[in-house]
């Protein structure tokens, strides 16, 4: 049996690509650790982030051992550990004997963690569901990397610092749609720094980098939401001046972005005086000094 650790993301992307060539059929077993995660408990207290995550990870190698122990019995087995924690075990079963043995291992497996965090399927049947895993680990992995990121409390304390001492002000837009994303660096990249993020996960380290003086995050995103992601900036700034974008104007959203600190609600499609306005609304605004600032995309 093999057990892939590294860029195992990118070794199972590959990996699909080789079962779609071949004859052989490959079954998984699929361990959606990465789903009993709570963002909300994760982020509570920045302090208690890298205890968290380590006793996390401590539980994933237990089920990582006992993954590797079943596995002994096929005569062809393939275990990834992937960077959220989540365990992908792949057979191609000897035979049919070899086959009944995995699914019963599943059954066993399934009893003992709860069914909806333990998954069976064939890859060769359902290759697209497998290759839309392979596309959420990938996010997932960028969590992690948040999460480790917001536990330096030095990296921490020093954004308000590195915010006040920049002379331009720089703008983070947090957008999964490209055209949007354009249309908004369009509008502001002659009198401001921009910088853009696809995803709540990759906000969250683009806050911590950069120090944005004004966030402009979607509220529909891949991954974590956009109500999430305000969530975990402002943990990690209280002053963040956060505001969000949706293409509807549902209450709902708006109270809730409201209550998590947003600093204002912006509806696409948006206009150019809108979106300059809100900028403007920042307590760090700093007038323009020059044009052809830097993007960071």
């Amino acid at each position: 049996m093999k057990t892939i650790r590294e860029s195992p993301e990118h070794h199972f992307l590959t990996f699909l690509d080789k079962v779609k060539q071949d004859g052989n059929s490959w079954f998984a077993i699929h361990c959606a650790q990465s789903e009993t995660l709570n963002h909300e408990n994760m982020i509570e207290d920045l302090t208690r982030i890298r205890g968290r995550l380590h006793e996390y990870r401590q539980a994933c190698e237990m089920l990582v051992t006992r993954l590797a122990k079943a596995a002994v019995d096929f005569s062809d087995a393939t275990l990834y550990v992937f960077t959220d924690g989540d365990l992908l075990l792949l057979a191609n079963p000897g035979g049919g004997i070899e086959e009944q043995a995995l699914q019963e291992f599943y059954r066993e497996l399934a009893g003992d963690l709860s069914g909806r965090f333990c998954r069976y399927g064939s890859l060769n049947q359902d290759i697209y569901s497998y290759q839309r895993l392979a596309d959420e680990r990938f996010v997932s992995a960028r969590r992690m990397t948040a999460y480790e990121t917001m536990a330096d409390e030095v990296r921490v304390s020093s954004v308000p610092l590195r915010r006040d001492r920049r002379k331009d002000t720089l703008v983070l837009i947090v957008e999964d749609d490209r055209f949007t994303a354009a249309i908004a660096a369009n509008i502001l990249n002659k009198d401001y720094e921009i910088v853009h993020a696809k995803t709540g996960e990759d906000a969250i380290i683009s806050y911590m980098d950069h120090a944005p003086d004004v966030v402009f995050l979607d509220i529909h995103l891949p991954g974590l939401s956009g109500h999430q992601t305000l969530e975990a900036i402002r943990k990690i700034d209280p002053a963040a001046h956060v505001v969000m974008l949706s293409v509807d104007a549902v209450k709902t959203n708006i109270v809730e972005a409201s209550k998590g600190g947003a600093a204002g609600f912006l509806k696409k499609p948006f206009t150019k005086e809108r979106m300059i306005a809100m900028v403007k609304t920042s307590p760090f605004y700093k007038p323009p000094r020059s044009s052809g600032l830097p993007q960071h995309f």
